[in-house]
């Protein structure tokens, strides 16, 4: 089923009936400052969601104009009064603007001050949205804004769009002729063009349809650092990196420039760590190393005027301010002081100019505005039921887990819950292994699968989160424990990154917030025959990686749930 795609803006909800005052929507219930708690909203919502007085998720598009919110249930009520069916894709345009400003602003702190000269550029790498709409929503913000292409497709649609901005466009990734081609006629056109180099057979093919075209090239270089973050993307940094030049390298394409009459083309210094960088310290280690080949280049006679420091600026998917592949460590302002201090310091100890500091943050700009809502259509529950003794005659493996169930009803008993919890898995095991075999029957198999569960149920209950000993037997038991919640949405088409690179997303009820959750359970998707469980999180930092409340409670309809889709891009591809 394709989801439809809405983009939605304050005046537009306000005609639907579900913009709602300051006042309206203020968090004035102690269960609805519970439920951001829960939820964790406060850490990953970034000011952009929160929970009304009604217990509905809002969006405020623009937190700098908080009274102007939207209540997303509401909204899907609406569009279901109009015929419009989930699931829905809603789309903010206000938040993708808010973010460019807030990047900016953020460097524009860090270079008061440090006292930093230079300029500040962000380019927004068109490979993590393509979507024309975030492209001119972006270029009709008003603030300063660059584009930058990895491919020959991603440059004609860059070139048509430069008109509309300052046109600094920056080309990366693989190039063929016709790539080069392309990118010096932009150049001729009028737009600032950076081909950055990161292959040493890209120079010649340069040169050579520089000179047919009879333009002068605006070149940038690639640099290979040793400095690698971690994550999912470490792979695009670093020494094993497929892209950039080496340190000889470097130095060859120099005296190319050199030799060739064009070495004042080269204007720009270029390294990117990798994606979603979670720890500050990796980002602070990778500007200072690329800072020394800013320094080596001007003492070589290379005029650099721009400083790219390229993606990496992460997004908290998961709220818990921490070093894991969906988290980051940092803030905006943290970012920005690392970097403008650090190619600060480099110039002022060698007495060289600040040059323009460019970052390619794609993912912190996009990766909010998005949100996908589908409806509910089916709940699968843990059942608990009475146990019963098995038969007197009964094989030992069934003797033994009905001696473990007893164990832990008993008072004073000094076994731990760990210790019966793994008696009864391996006696779990041998019954299905059994049962493979033909040594016990569907009957004793189910009565054995019930009793663990029930074993798992009163183990659960007893276990202290604030132990730490603990926490690895709740993570365990609330993932094998938890409800399966079927919701109504292509996993391929709306959430590539989930099964493509294991991203995770918040996911969230769309309304019942006002009131606790009874049930702890994970999302599944239906695509054809693929059932997909999501690992969510339920937002504390010591259990980040469990699945969310439910917030549905028995005997009440779930017609509709919010899965907070912080969508990245058509594809799952790899993101700045």
């Amino acid at each position: 089923m394709s989801d439809d795609m809405s983009m939605v803006s304050p005046s537009s909800a306000g005609e639907h009936g579900v913009l709602r005052s300051m006042q309206e929507v203020a968090m004035s219930s102690q269960e609805a400052s519970k439920m951001l708690r829960t939820y964790n909203i406060a850490w990953w919502g970034n000011n952009y969601y929160d929970v009304n007085e009604l217990g509905h998720i809002s969006v405020c598009p623009d937190p700098d104009v908080p009274e102007a919110r939207v209540d997303l249930a509401e909204l899907v009520k609406a569009r279901e009064a109009q015929g419009q069916r989930l699931p829905a894709l809603f789309c903010f345009p206000q938040i993708l603007q808010h973010r460019l400003r807030s990047i900016n602003a953020a460097f524009k702190r860090a270079r008061e001050s440090y006292g930093y000269n230079g300029d500040y550029f962000l380019v927004y790498p068109i490979k993590v949205n393509q979507h024309r709409r975030v492209i001119e929503s972006l270029i009709h913000s008003g603030e300063p804004l660059g584009l930058e292409a990895g491919s020959k497709a991603e440059l004609m649609a860059v070139l048509a769009h430069a008109g509309m901005t300052r046109s600094v466009i920056v080309c990366n990734g693989y190039k063929d002729r016709e790539y080069i081609r392309l990118a010096l006629v932009g150049e001729k056109m009028g737009h600032k063009v950076y081909l950055v180099i990161e292959k040493m057979s890209e120079i010649a093919i340069v040169l050579e349809e520089a000179e047919r075209l009879n333009v002068v090239p605006r070149l940038g270089v690639r640099a290979r650092l040793a400095s690698q973050g971690s994550g999912k993307w470490q792979s695009s940094g670093g020494e094993k990196s497929k892209f950039g030049l080496a340190a000889t390298q470097v130095l060859q394409l120099v005296e190319i420039l050199r030799e060739a009459g064009h070495l004042e083309s080269l204007q720009l210094l270029h390294f990117h760590l990798g994606s979603q960088m979670a720890n500050i310290r990796d980002i602070a280690t990778g500007v200072r190393e690329s800072a020394r080949f800013y320094v080596e280049l001007h003492k070589l006679g290379v005029n650099i005027q721009c400083f790219d420091v390229g993606g990496g600026l992460g997004v908290d998917y998961e709220g818990t301010r921490s070093q894991s592949d969906c988290s980051v460590n940092y803030g905006l302002n943290e970012y920005a002081n690392n970097i403008i201090w650090a190619i600060g310091d480099a110039c002022e100890e060698n007495g060289l100019p600040h040059p323009t500091v460019i970052t390619e943050s794609g993912r912190a700009v996009t990766a909010h505005h998005t949100v996908l809502v589908s409806n509910i259509i089916g709940v699968e529950r843990n059942e608990y039921t009475e146990a019963t003794p098995p038969a007197e005659d009964a094989a030992r493996p069934l003797q033994s887990m009905w001696e473990t169930w007893l164990e832990m009803h008993e008072t004073g008993n000094r076994r731990s819950l760990r210790e019966w919890l793994h008696d009864s898995q391996m006696d779990l095991h041998d019954i299905h292994i059994g049962y493979s075999s033909g040594t016990f029957n569907l009957q004793e198999r189910a009565w054995a699968e019930q009793l663990y569960l029930n074993m798992c149920h009163e183990v659960q209950k007893q276990l202290d989160p604030s132990n730490r000993a603990h926490r690895p037997i709740i993570d365990e038991l609330q993932e094998r424990m938890a409800d399966k919640i079927y919701v109504n949405f292509s996993l391929f088409q709306s959430m590539p990154d989930a099964w493509g690179i294991d991203q995770l997303f918040p996911v969230m009820p769309l309304e019942g917030l006002n009131k606790s959750p009874e049930r702890r359970a994970g999302a599944a998707g239906h695509h054809l025959r693929f059932r997909w469980r999501h690992r969510s999180l339920r937002g504390r930092r010591r259990d980040r990686h469990h699945h969310a409340d439910a917030g549905i409670r028995p005997g009440e309809p779930a017609d509709a749930g919010l899965l907070h889709g912080w969508r990245l891009s058509g594809d799952p591809r790899q993101h700045a």
